[in-house]
């Protein structure tokens, strides 16, 4: 379920500020992301242990952060 969800902030960040690429999109998402779940708690993987970012990549996405990130990395040729 979280490419429906991504897909849909990636909608919102695209409509607020259609300049930006899509790595900056990229980044916006996942330079705002958070080490800890909606209850405030660390992620926990499938043993119910503290996750690693390897178990949970950039982490949980914050959309109202994205939106405005203060700093996004973008690409060029």
């Amino acid at each position: 379920m979280s490419c429906p969800h991504v897909s849909g902030i990636v909608g919102l960040l695209k409509t607020l500020h259609p300049e930006w690429s899509p790595a900056a999109i990229k980044s916006a998402i996942m330079t705002t992301a958070s080490e800890v779940d909606n209850s405030k708690r660390p992620i926990q993987d499938r043993f119910y242990e503290n996750a690693t970012p390897f178990a949970y990549g950039s982490g949980h996405i914050q959309p109202d952060l994205a939106i405005n990130p203060g700093l996004i990395y973008d690409l060029n040729v």
